[in-house]
């Protein structure tokens, strides 16, 4: 399975002139799990992606760009455009309880394959598994080959909580078949096979969301050789072997499109699912997965395509951009109708992406979770009267101001730009301080709260928030689980 350097550089001498395209592209979109931002060779010279390096450096950079803190909500709005206010999945992972992507939902699969795609789904799903209907090939995907819960082992694809097997391709277990097999290698050969076969004369939707570079953190050693000389804590030779991994799997699948004559008339785009954690790193970023600071929210992400104009290639777009926009982006871009029946949280940034119109948006609404409250005690100061509680876990995204409320005591530090010399912890941080404003234009690193100096600032985003909040569903009930994991070998449907 390996591409090497030249041969890329010879796949992007041959299409790099091609003419603009003119009907349905193809879209090849890549996820990768916990990619941090310091986890790609174009941030971080330690780290060996050639490949990911040159479609970025080919394409457009997203610099303003913002995910979940964590893989649940960032997937589930990515597959459906809206806001996880707005579905009720804003609290907690989906377990082992009958939740996910409520039924009357659209996918983005389900709208391409209205005007005509081929649809398929390689890799992670966490979007729901407690029903048949809420699997990924009865959600719009033609096929699905990959797991549905929320990591497992990259080689006996047995999920390390409980021992169940979650493997599947379409209704079928098949984690006995490949048993062994590294995942992220596997995934791009299933990739490679169905370009293979595909008439390329109808448009593809490929989506493959890696289960790399999520915990547990293993590769075949040859990727680990890559960084002998240069990392020399095992487990961080360790998770970039995973990410030199993915590059050539990435390498390989553009290979293959290449020689199917399909990559001058694609778009590929590659995001991270949240920022890096407790393995990655997110230099110069604050904090991590899970949390809302910059280093848990703000995602690796790139768009490379012909059908870009020339002007705009390689060049970093500063402009801002949500996970929930590549749902009427991509469906408008294929000719389709994003909306319908349902109010999207994305918009269409096509123009933004290409260089013709600012960005769509003014505001992202990072999160905000009613269910998750610090102590009333802890609502003092000048903004306890708001009619938003700012005891509640939030963060909201204006222009060049931040705001975060709640409790912000998890990942309080910066990442080392070399994680074998751990982090710089914030010395000064007081756990007790409800809200937090920083001015991410100059301060990127939030390292100076200015909530005192700019009041006026603070209170007109606790209103954005007050009027998120009344419009917010209840999330969905998480109470008892409804599955028994003994009586099931398979993960998957335990609802009829």
């Amino acid at each position: 399975m390996h591409m090497s350097v030249a041969n890329v550089v010879i796949i992007f001498s041959i299409f790099s002139s091609a003419e603009p395209y003119s009907g349905q592209p193809h879209i090849v979109f890549f996820v990768v799990d916990d990619l941090g931002w310091n986890d790609v060779g174009y941030h971080n010279s330690y780290i060996k992606t050639p490949t990911i390096d040159m479609l970025a450096k080919s394409g457009v950079r997203l610099n303003n760009y913002y995910v979940a803190s964590h893989c649940v909500p960032s997937r589930n709005m990515l597959i459906s455009g809206r806001h996880v206010i707005d579905i009720g999945l804003q609290h907690g992972e989906i377990g082992y309880y009958p939740r996910g992507l409520p039924l009357d939902e659209f996918t983005i699969a389900d709208k391409l394959k209205e005007i005509g795609y081929a649809t398929h789904l390689i890799g992670k799903w966490h979007c729901g598994c407690y029903s048949n209907h809420s699997l990924p090939h009865n959600r719009g995907f033609d096929t699905f080959f990959g797991y549905l819960g929320s990591s497992d082992d990259h080689y006996t694809h047995i999920i390390m909580s409980n021992g169940l097997a979650d493997l599947r391709l379409n209704d079928e277990c098949v984690g006995y078949k490949y048993f062994g097999d590294y995942s992220t290698i596997m995934y791009a050969n299933e990739a490679k096979n169905i370009i293979a076969q595909h008439d390329e004369n109808k448009p593809l939707f490929l989506m493959l969301a890696f289960s790399a570079v999520h915990k547990p953190i293993q590769v075949p050693d040859v990727y680990m050789q890559y960084y002998k000389s240069t990392i020399h804590d095992n487990e961080r030779r360790t998770y970039a072997g995973m990410a030199s991994c993915v590059d050539e799997a990435i390498a390989n699948i553009t290979e293959a499109l290449e020689n199917k004559g399909m990559l001058k008339n694609s778009v590929i785009v590659l995001t991270t699912d949240n920022g890096g954690g407790s393995v990655g790193n997110n230099w110069p970023l604050r904090g991590r997965k899970n949390s809302h600071w910059e280093g848990g929210v703000r995602g690796v992400a790139f768009v490379y395509s012909d059908l870009l104009p020339m002007d705009v290639r390689g060049t970093e777009n500063s402009e801002l951009m949500h996970i929930t926009d590549w749902f009427p982006t991509l469906v408008k871009l294929g000719g389709g109708n994003p909306c319908e029946r349902k109010n999207l949280y994305g918009v269409d940034q096509w123009e933004m992406i290409r260089g013709m119109e600012p960005s769509a948006r003014g505001e992202v609404l990072i999160a905000l979770d009613t269910t998750r409250k610090a102590s009333e005690e802890y609502r003092t100061g000048p903004f306890k009267y708001d009619k938003f509680d700012i005891t509640t876990f939030a963060a909201i995204k204006m222009g060049k101001w931040k705001l975060l409320t709640g409790d912000s005591t998890y990942r309080n530090f910066w990442d080392m730009p070399d994680p074998e010399y751990g982090v710089i912890d914030d010395e000064d941080f007081d756990d007790t301080r409800m809200v937090r404003l920083y001015d991410l234009v100059d301060d990127p690193s939030e390292r100076t709260d200015v909530s005192e100096e700019r009041q006026d600032i603070v209170h007109e985003m606790l209103a954005k928030l007050d009027g998120y909040e009344k419009a917010a569903v209840p999330p969905q009930m998480q109470t008892k689980p409804r599955l028994d994991n003994h009586v099931l070998e398979c993960m998957g449907p335990w609802i009829d």
